[in-house]
């Protein structure tokens, strides 16, 4: 504090910060505040303060009405709560016939809520202080009720008569959200201890505790077109134009994922994605496949569960589960977009409509659909209206959903990637620097909170970017061929994976405490 103190104390604007963060240097205060030339606050608030401190109730209820308009929102309940207050000392004191008159006078009058009004007087039926504290729920005079009443009118009050509490280490705390937020390798839960930061330096993580480095490589026999990790982080499912579909078992505190299940599909396996309860995967092909199939993998091997198909002429390449793992939406190029129960095996079909991606949002009825019109629209499956959120220039090859529904990512043909704002529809951002031309190419939110973006590129490269900034942090250096596919953990978000057409998948992890094998590790932008 003494620190801290010395590093402020020439800014004339600090003194209440000071007041507020060390309030047992109060002659400090005084001190600078006489030398600075700086008001903490009006008068009256600080009288009120202090008169609430010791009990001067009078005299506060007085300074309170100065302060306030009569018809401001919420005095009431304020004055409420000082007359309550009062109250409780009085019975506290043994002072019976005089909290008897302070509740019929004072406290009735006020009109404030009538089951309030009703609990006060038994009270009155308390046979000690103790049982008065117990009862009320309430820490007592020489407790922590008056500062918290104090600290009560200080957020009700406006912040230019009373200082608000607590002000200091509110300011702090977002200085030290705002470092980590720009601190480029910030990959961790952020919660900011005031107590345990030092105001001496930015935050700042070190590149080592980032994934940059290849912990593991899998191989297939085909070119790789899809991965994507279950909701548990446990489990990774990868796909290949061959057909064959491996389900990994993932070990965090090794960075291995060891080969659980190996699935034999009939076409190439073009998009995979895990049911909320991680009990079931839905499977799609590329171009002419004509049904989607669900598979159980719970158990030790894969069991078809059920076929989402209406004809052969069917083309369904992209799918998504309802929150509940209820429903499958699907769909593809040619036309049909499909709802599927796997309660009842009812297919709802919404005509005429070509997709390339979809994604479900959490009110368990609106689904997001890019399509062929070079836009992303919002369909909703209960009452069946639909309407555009964007539309672009550039056909929209892929598209993903942020975990809070805020944000789409776009992978747009020759252009790259495009951040927009789902309520608005506005575009928020474009990525350069991966190379995208007509191939699918598959990018993802990731990290702590997803304020990263994973993608593949045409170029053999993984890139990955903060999401805020345009320009890429990190191209990871590993794949011979095109990278057509990526996921980031949701669970243990220190690693992701990377899948391309060279037949391999690579598992990346921060290169702390691994053994220095020759893997390959990546180049900052």
């Amino acid at each position: 504090c003494i620190v801290h103190l010395k590093c402020i104390v020439h800014l004339k604007c600090t003194v209440y910060f000071v007041y507020l963060c060390i309030p047992c240097f109060s002659k400090t205060v005084d001190k600078l505040v006489e030398e600075g030339g700086s008001a903490l606050e009006h008068p009256l608030a600080s009288q009120l303060r202090n008169q609430i401190l010791s009990g001067e109730w009078e005299a506060a209820m007085s300074v309170f009405t100065q302060l306030c308009e009569p018809n401001d929102p919420g005095v009431t309940d304020m004055k409420y709560k000082i007359l309550e207050q009062k109250y409780l000392e009085l019975l506290e004191k043994g002072e019976q016939m005089q909290a008897l008159v302070c509740l019929q006078e004072e406290i009735t009058p006020l009109k404030h809520s009538l089951a309030e009004l009703h609990t006060l007087p038994s009270y009155l039926m308390c046979s000690s202080p103790a049982d008065l504290r117990s009862l009320a729920k309430w820490t007592g005079a020489m407790g922590s009720s008056r500062q918290l009443l104090v600290h009560k009118i200080q957020e009700f009050l406006p912040a230019a008569i009373m200082l608000p509490p607590r002000r200091l280490e509110g300011l702090l705390k977002q200085a030290l959200v705002l470092q980590a937020n720009n601190c480029v390798y910030h990959n961790t839960e952020f919660i900011p201890c005031v107590s345990n930061s030092s105001l001496l330096e930015d935050h700042s993580c070190s590149r080592e505790s980032f994934p940059t480095e290849t912990k593991q490589i899998l191989e297939h026999r085909d070119e790789v077109l899809h991965c994507t990790w279950s909701n548990s982080g446990l489990f990774l499912a990868t796909g290949a134009l061959d057909g064959s579909l491996y389900i990994w078992k993932y070990n965090p505190m090794r960075y291995q994922l060891v080969e659980d299940k190996l699935i034999n599909v009939t076409y190439s396996v073009g998009f995979i994605a895990w049911s909320p309860d991680d009990t079931m995967i839905c499977v799609c092909g590329v171009e002419k496949c004509p049904e989607a199939v669900v598979w159980t993998v719970t158990g030790t091997t894969a069991v078809i569960k059920c076929k989402v198909t209406q004809s052969t002429e069917d083309v369904l390449t992209c799918c998504a589960w309802s929150p509940d793992s209820r429903f499958i939406y699907t769909g593809g190029q040619q036309g049909q977009f499909y709802k599927y129960d796997l309660h009842t095996t009812t297919v709802y079909n919404w005509e005429g409509v070509r997709l390339h991606s979809v994604a479900t949002l959490r009110d368990n009825k609106t689904v997001l659909a890019a399509d062929s019109h070079k836009r992303v629209r919002s369909y909703n499956f209960q009452d069946y209206t639909d309407h555009t959120v964007c539309e672009d220039e550039n056909q929209i090859i892929n598209m993903t959903l942020s975990n809070d529904e805020k944000y789409c990512l776009l992978t747009l043909a020759k252009q790259g990637l495009l951040l927009v704002d789902v309520a608005s529809g506005t575009s928020i951002r474009k990525f350069h620097g991966l190379v995208q031309s007509d191939y699918q190419i598959n990018s993802c939110f990731g990290g702590s909170k997803q304020q990263f973006i994973l993608s593949g590129s045409e170029d053999h490269h993984v890139y990955v970017f903060k999401r805020d900034t345009s320009a890429p942090i990190l191209k990871l250096v590993g794949h011979t061929r095109i990278v057509s596919c990526v996921s980031w953990n949701p669970v243990y978000t220190d690693c992701f994976v990377s899948g391309s057409d060279d037949a391999s998948v690579r598992l990346w992890g921060p290169p702390i405490n691994s053994e220095k094998s020759g893997s390959a590790s990546g180049t900052q932008v």
